[in-house]
């Protein structure tokens, strides 16, 4: 008995933290005291997730309406002068009219049996002014009938007259070089010519041909972050 004693006393001596004696001899393991579990090493898990929000604005760009009226230019149709009511941007200035003009007829059916003898603009530069009075100033580079025939020359005078005159505000034209009229005369530089001058030359039952202009209007839309 005594040796059993002393055999208990030295494992308990050995094993202070682990286990107790019970009252009944017996012995019982109990938790470690507090402290105990100090040295252990973490184990916490650390998880951080991060969320970028992307700002997406869509801006959209207002679109601009472009007013138009229509003006008539008139071409050579079987020897007549004959008109095209083309839409141009309102107010249509004079140099706007007249490069219209040099820019031909229309394509397709509407400018079907239509010519024009006016140079076109990278072949005569023509400049226009209006005196403000009206009276529409038409200067005519030199040599510009050089290339014209005989018989297209008076409707190069009468296309520019015809369709300046057709203009608001615009009741003459005066030339900076000698042009010839319809009767076969030439009025010489600065000389003011009239609708009323070239009204031989228009056609006496022309119905008038409308140019239509289609538009298409594009909305955009920009994105930034």
């Amino acid at each position: 008995m005594r040796t059993r004693l002393v055999l208990l006393a030295a494992f308990v001596a050995v094993v202070p933290v682990a286990c107790t004696v019970v009252g009944d001899g017996k012995v019982a393991r109990i938790n470690p005291p507090a402290g105990l579990d100090d040295t252990l090493p973490p184990s916490t898990t650390s998880s951080t997730t991060t969320t970028e929000l992307i700002s997406t604005t869509s801006a959209l760009v207002p679109t601009t309406v472009v007013q138009t009226e229509p003006v008539r230019l008139y071409f050579i149709a079987s020897g007549q002068l004959t008109y095209v009511a083309t839409p141009l941007p309102a107010p249509a200035a004079l140099g706007q009219i007249v490069a219209a003009l040099q820019d031909g007829p229309p394509a397709g059916d509407l400018g079907r049996g239509l010519r024009s003898a006016v140079p076109p603009a990278r072949v005569a530069e023509i400049k226009v002014t209006s005196n403000n009075s009206g009276v529409a100033l038409v200067e005519l580079p030199p040599g510009f009938f050089d290339t014209i025939s005989l018989s297209d020359q008076r409707l190069v005078t009468a296309q520019l007259v015809l369709t300046l005159t057709d203009s608001r505000g615009i009741g003459q034209v005066q030339f900076n070089i000698a042009v010839p009229k319809p009767n076969g005369e030439v009025a010489p530089p600065g000389q003011l010519l009239a609708r009323a001058d070239f009204l031989s030359l228009l056609e006496s039952s022309s119905t008038p041909t409308t140019s239509t202009l289609t538009s298409t209007t594009t909305t955009t839309s920009t994105t930034g972050g």
